[in-house]
């Protein structure tokens, strides 16, 4: 498939579907009587995503920000005072590797405000990262001497999250940051200068667990937490949500999804919460039968020729997610990456025409081609939007 075409302007990198060095694919590079929307595909993944001011933060709205860390601090507004909720904590030390305090959110938080806070993290999952499931959340407390040494999450789902209730702006401690080791780490000999200077800055990205932030990232990257010191008071010290989205699965909003089928978002009261992630929520209208025609069309008539011909590419590893927009004539007007994690593998057989970004073109070019090109998806009164990941191993 015809490749890169023109750069276009960088988008904000914490907004969702927006990605680096984007380069375009006309659809006079396609078929020449396939008449495809022009093609966008990212120069690179994007292994690491920040969303700010994730959740709600008005203390009486369910699963809110604040009202998750006033569940904390009231735990520990008087240390001569004992219950069940300080005996909770799990003091996790894995010599060299992990040390700090842990305990399961679920057990921790109100019923009512723990299914809140598990709800947004479930949308937020199935309407940018493709996956239907999230693990068994984990709450932790860093204090005094605490750590992550450098490791990679690779088993629990294609992508890790962390949501953090510290009150970094406060502290006056150092560490709790999220050290990831940047891609061009992992291919350094690739990547050498003799004549940079080589530094944590340029080997590890360095995310501060600002409060309200969630930091969504590759788990397959190394990463870690710096040692916490100058701080005692579990109060005071670094406090993070933390666990791991998984179970990727096509998703549908919009006229074509079941109005009978609930959303996770049908009763939250998200004011607060991202824009741009609310105004992709439209409200599904159509039926049962609909969605299941929707799906089938998916897996019947578009998969089943892209998946062959992905299979004659080149190997690549990782997760990439395409949201398609599904017009009401059953046209595919446009596709939108809301994941990529997407990275060729690195053993290309010598004779092979591609090499390793073209591998990536290819593959992004095909999946969304598809999309574009299939011309009998089904009619409605509305627009929907599909959501579909692909993993590759």
């Amino acid at each position: 498939p015809s490749r890169a075409a023109s750069a276009d302007a960088e988008p904000p990198a914490s907004e969702p579907g927006a990605f680096p060095g984007a380069v375009s694919v006309g659809a006079a590079e396609q078929e020449e009587d396939a008449p495809v929307a022009d093609i966008e595909i990212p120069e690179k993944p994007t292994h690491v995503r920040i969303h700010d001011d994730f959740l709600p933060l008005a203390k009486e709205t369910p699963g809110s920000a604040r009202g998750l860390r006033a569940v904390f601090d009231a735990h520990f507004d008087d240390p001569r005072r004992t219950h069940e909720y300080r005996f909770v904590w799990d003091y996790w030390h894995v010599p060299n590797q992990y040390t700090l305090l842990r305990t399961p959110a679920a057990d921790y938080f109100p019923k009512q405000d723990f299914a809140a806070l598990e709800r947004r993290l479930r949308l937020y999952a199935k309407d940018e990262l493709g996956c239907a499931g999230v693990t068994p959340v984990w709450l932790s407390c860093y204090v005094e001497g605490m750590r992550q040494e450098l490791h990679a999450d690779v088993p629990h789902g294609p992508w890790a999250f962390v949501l953090s209730l510290t009150h970094w702006d406060e502290r006056t401690w150092t560490g709790g940051e999220t050290l990831i080791l940047k891609p061009q780490t992992l291919d350094y000999w690739s990547n050498f200068d003799a004549d940079a200077v080589v530094e944590r800055a340029s080997l590890a990205s360095s995310t501060p667990p600002k409060f309200n932030r969630l930091l969504v990232f590759d788990p397959r990257l190394p990463h870690g937490v710096p040692v916490v010191e100058g701080v005692r008071d579990p109060k005071q010290g670094r406090l993070v949500l933390h666990g791991w989205f998984n179970e990727p699965e096509p998703s549908l909003r919009g006229a074509l999804a079941d109005a009978a089928r609930r959303d996770d978002d049908d009763d939250d009261d998200d004011a607060g919460a991202n824009e741009t992630r609310r105004r992709k929520r439209v409200k599904n209208s159509g039926d049962a039968a609909s969605e299941a025609e929707t799906f089938r069309v998916l897996g019947d008539e578009v998969l089943p020729d892209l998946y062959a011909t992905l299979g004659s590419l080149p190997r690549a590893r990782g997760t990439v997610v395409i949201a398609a927009t599904i017009d009401s004539n059953g046209m595919c007007s446009a596709t939108e990456w809301t994941a990529d994690a997407l990275v060729a593998a690195p053993n290309r057989a010598a004779d092979s025409e591609f090499d390793a970004q073209e591998t990536r073109d290819a593959i992004l070019v095909e999946i969304a081609a598809a999309f574009l090109s299939h011309e009998s998806w089904p009619r409605s009164d509305g627009v929907s939007r599909l959501v579909v990941p692909f993993m590759f191993d």
